[in-house]
């Protein structure tokens, strides 16, 4: 894979962690406050995320780089019992990608 194409597809990665992190909150908060709506609705985004996740390291090379094997929770469709072993492997993957950005930017 070329610098450009890492590049971009690294940026994709971490603007979806992003989105799947904040969607977590919004769960965690929604939950607290006792909406189902709001809940139902930061569930449906974060399990949107993922699977947009899932599709970002399908080429085996992508999730090669970054260290993201098959047994990886994004690669699983989830229930919300799994969620925060899938909020762990976000996390993961976001500072993965992060590191990976701060390498090619010293490289070129």
């Amino acid at each position: 894979m070329g610098y450009t194409r890492r590049r971009a597809v690294l940026s994709e990665i971490e603007r979806y962690c992003g989105i799947a992190l904040r969607a977590y909150r919004d769960c965690a908060c929604a939950l607290k406050a006792g909406d189902a709506e709001h809940f139902a609705r930061s569930l449906a985004l974060l399990r949107e995320t993922a699977e947009r996740l899932d599709q970002l390291l399908r080429p085996a090379d992508t999730a090669e780089w970054l260290g993201v094997t098959e047994a990886s929770p994004l690669h699983r469709r989830t229930d919300s019992d799994a969620l925060p072993d899938l909020m762990s492997a976000v996390a993961e993957l976001s500072h993965r990608a992060e590191q990976e950005m701060a390498y090619l930017r010293q490289v070129v």
